[in-house]
C-alpha cells in the first residue's frame, strides 16, 4: 500500500486534545490495517516529542466523545499511549455482556419539540435527557461557547468510563426548520455533538448546503458517516467526505461493527448534481460486501446497519440473507414509524424529528464461537414525550434557546396569521403554488408535494415559518412545455398544480380554457424538478429554461403578506382569493 500523504492533527474530545495522526491512501473503502497502524505508530514515536503541546492524557476508549477507531474501515490511526509501541486493546470481558443501541432517524433539524394538547413531543435536550436518565447514556462535550452549568451526566460513573450505549442516526439529521436551515445546519451540528451520536447513515439531503459544509458539519457533530453503496473513485474527493462503508465501535469491550447504506434513489431525492463524482452501488450486493468486512476485517462481534432506506425496501433483501446474522437494521427515509422483522433480525423505523428513538439491548458473549455470540436480543420504541423524572439537558436547552432568538431576530417579521393552522402538507403547498404563479407569473405552476415538510402552525405567520414549510435553498425556474407534454406531466401523482384543472373525463383545461396540445404554456417550477428531481423530465422537455434567480420562499411571503391576514381575519379564510385554475 502506497502512502499519498499524511498530516496531524488534534481533535477535542471533551476537554481534553487528542493527537491524531491521519493518513490517506488511493482506496477509498477499507483504509490502514491494525499492522499499518502499529508500524506508523512506532514510525512516529512519542507524542512528547512531535507534539507536546497538542498531547494529553488518554481518554477511554469506546466514550461516546471518541468512538473507536475502527479496525479495517477508518483513516485514521489514532496516536498510542506515549509510552507503549502499540495501541491499547480492551481486555475481552467474559460471560455476557449487554450494549444497548439507541436509534433516531430523519433528525431534520427539528431541535424544538411540538406541543399538542398539553403534551410536548420532541426536543433535542428533551431527548438527551431521557437517554441520560433512563438509558445510562453518555453525553459528547458541551458545545464551545455555551454555559456547562448542569450538564446532565449518568448517574453511574463508568457509564462514560465503559459505555455500554451506542447512539446512531438513521440520516436527514439538518435540513428542516428555520432554527437549523437559517444556520445551514450548525445549530443541529453542535446539538448532535452534544448528545453524542457516533455514526449515521449518509442521508440524501446531507449535501443541501453544499459538499464543503457537509464536511464542517460532520465535524461539529462528532459523526461518521457511513454507506456501504457509496462509490467515490476521485481520491482527493473521497478524503475529504470521509464516508465510509463501515465502522467497529467498542462497548464494554465487545466490538460492534455498523455498517451504512445509503438510499438508492438518492440521486432523485435530491439534488442531483450536488453528487458529482458519487455513484450509488446496488443495495443487496454492497451490504453483503460491508458485513463480511466488518466480521473478517474489523474482528466484529456483533453486525448491526444504519440505512436512510425504509423498511419495506430492506426486509425482503434480509430475508433473504439469514447468514448476515444481523442484531438489528435501523432503517429511514420514509418518515414513519415502523416496527417489522426480517426473520430473527428487527427492522426499525422510530419516529422522526426526534419524537421518538428506537432502544435496542443486544445481550453478547464474546467468548462464544464468531457466529453464536448474540445471545439475545430485544427492542422497543420509545417516544420522546413530557417527562418529569427525566428534565431536559440545561445546555442544550441554552443552545436551542441561543439559536431561537437569533432566528427570530432575524426572520421573525410577521406576514399574517393562522386561526386554527393549515394542514395537511398539501394544502400548504397548494398555497405555494398559488403564490408562484400569482407572484411570478406564467400558466401554471407545479409543486412536488416532498419539498413541503411541515404545516403552518396556528397563530402568528412570519419568515421564518415559510423557511419552515420549505426549508431547501431552491430557486424558481420558468420552462416553456407544449400543450401534449404538459399533459403528460400533471398526470404525476407527486406534483401539486395550480393554473390547470382536470375534468372528470380526463381532459385538462388552463386558464379555464381547454388545453391546447400544440400550444406552448409556461410554467413555474423549482430547479430541484429542473434537474429531475421526484423524476422530472422539465429539462428534456425544454432546455433553454429561464432561470428567474429568485428563492421558491420570496413569492409566498410576498403573497401571504398582500392577504393581510390578521386575528379575526386569517389566510384561511382568504385562499379562495386565488388565480384562476384549480388542482386537480
Amino acid at each position: 500500500m502506497a502512502l499519498r500523504g499524511g498530516r496531524v492533527r488534534t481533535r477535542l474530545q471533551g476537554h481534553t486534545p487528542r493527537l491524531h495522526l491521519v493518513f490517506r491512501t488511493g482506496d477509498t473503502r477499507p483504509g490502514l490495517s491494525f499492522s499499518t497502524m502499529r508500524r506508523l505508530a512506532l514510525l512516529f514515536g512519542s507524542c512528547t516529542v512531535l507534539l507536546p503541546l497538542a498531547c494529553g492524557p488518554a481518554q477511554p476508549q469506546g466514550s461516546p466523545g471518541a468512538p473507536l477507531k475502527p479496525l479495517g474501515s477508518s483513516a485514521e490511526a489514532g496516536a498510542a499511549n506515549p509510552a507503549s509501541e502499540t495501541p491499547p486493546r480492551a481486555v475481552k470481558p467474559r460471560g455476557d455482556v449487554t450494549v444497548t443501541l439507541l436509534y433516531t432517524t430523519d433528525e431534520h433539524g427539528w431541535l424544538e419539540g411540538l406541543s399538542a394538547d398539553g403534551v410536548s413531543r420532541g426536543g433535542a435536550a428533551e431527548l438527551l435527557g431521557r437517554l441520560v436518565k433512563h438509558e445510562g447514556h453518555c453525553p459528547g462535550p458541551v458545545p464551545a461557547g455555551i454555559d456547562a452549568a448542569g450538564a446532565l451526566a449518568p448517574a453511574a460513573p463508568e457509564d462514560c468510563t465503559s459505555p455500554r450505549t451506542l447512539l446512531l442516526s438513521g440520516g436527514d439529521n439538518f435540513t428542516g426548520p428555520a432554527i437549523s436551515t437559517y444556520s445551514n445546519g450548525v445549530s443541529m451540528a453542535s446539538a448532535m455533538g452534544r448528545m453524542g451520536y457516533a455514526a449515521s447513515a449518509f442521508g440524501n439531503h446531507e449535501f443541501d448546503f453544499g459538499v464543503p459544509q457537509f464536511s464542517k458539519l460532520r465535524d461539529l457533530a462528532r459523526l461518521h458517516y457511513l454507506a456501504a453503496n457509496v462509490k467515490i473513485d476521485d481520491a482527493r474527493l473521497a478524503g475529504e467526505l470521509a464516508i465510509r462503508p463501515y465502522e467497529v465501535f467498542e462497548r464494554k469491550g465487545v466490538k460492534i461493527g455498523v455498517v451504512g447504506l445509503a438510499a438508492a434513489d438518492t440521486l432523485k431525492a435530491a439534488m442531483a448534481e450536488r453528487f458529482r463524482g458519487i455513484t450509488f452501488e446496488p443495495t443487496e450486493a454492497s451490504l453483503d460486501r460491508a458485513i463480511h468486512e466488518a466480521r473478517e476485517t474489523g474482528a466484529a462481534d456483533v453486525v448491526v446497519v444504519t440505512a436512510h432506506e425504509c423498511p419495506d425496501e430492506l426486509v425482503p433483501i434480509v430475508k433473504r440473507h439469514p447468514e448476515w446474522q444481523l442484531a438489528f437494521v435501523g432503517g429511514g427515509h420514509c418518515h414513519r414509524k415502523i416496527d417489522a422483522r426480517a426473520g430473527d433480525t428487527p427492522v426499525i423505523t422510530p419516529g422522526w424529528r426526534l419524537h421518538q428513538y428506537a432502544r435496542v439491548a443486544i445481550t453478547i458473549n464474546p467468548s462464544n464461537p464468531p457466529r453464536a455470540r448474540v445471545v439475545t436480543i430485544s427492542h422497543s420504541i420509545v417516544d420522546v414525550a413530557t417527562d418529569p423524572q427525566a428534565p431536559p439537558d440545561p445546555p442544550l436547552a441554552r443552545l436551542v434557546t441561543a439559536w431561537k432568538t437569533k432566528v427570530d431576530g432575524a426572520l421573525g417579521k410577521v406576514i399574517g396569521y393562522s386561526e386554527g393552522g393549515i394542514g395537511p402538507e398539501e394544502a400548504v403547498g397548494k398555497i405555494v403554488s398559488d403564490a408562484w404563479l400569482h407572484e411570478v407569473g406564467g400558466d401554471v405552476a407545479i409543486m412536488n408535494r416532498g419539498g413541503v415538510r411541515q404545516t403552518i402552525p396556528r397563530g402568528p405567520i412570519s419568515h421564518a415559518t415559510i423557511w419552515s414549510v420549505l426549508p431547501f435553498d431552491n430557486r424558481l425556474v420558468k420552462v416553456s412545455i407544449d400543450g401534449a407534454s404538459l399533459a403528460k406531466d400533471l398526470e404525476a401523482t407527486s406534483f401539486i398544480i395550480s393554473g390547470a384543472r382536470r375534468a372528470p373525463n380526463g381532459s385538462w383545461s388552463v386558464g379555464g380554457k381547454p388545453m391546447d396540445p400544440k400550444k406552448r404554456y409556461t410554467v413555474i417550477i423549482s430547479d430541484f424538478m429542473y434537474g429531475g428531481g421526484d423524476g422530472a423530465v422539465f429539462a428534456a422537455r425544454d432546455p433553454k429554461a429561464v432561470g428567474t434567480g429568485l428563492s421558491w420562499r420570496d413569492p409566498v411571503i410576498a403573497w401571504i403578506e398582500k392577504k393581510k391576514s390578521a386575528e379575526g381575519q386569517p389566510l384561511e379564510k382568504k385562499l379562495d382569493e386565488r388565480p384562476a385554475g384549480q388542482q386537480r
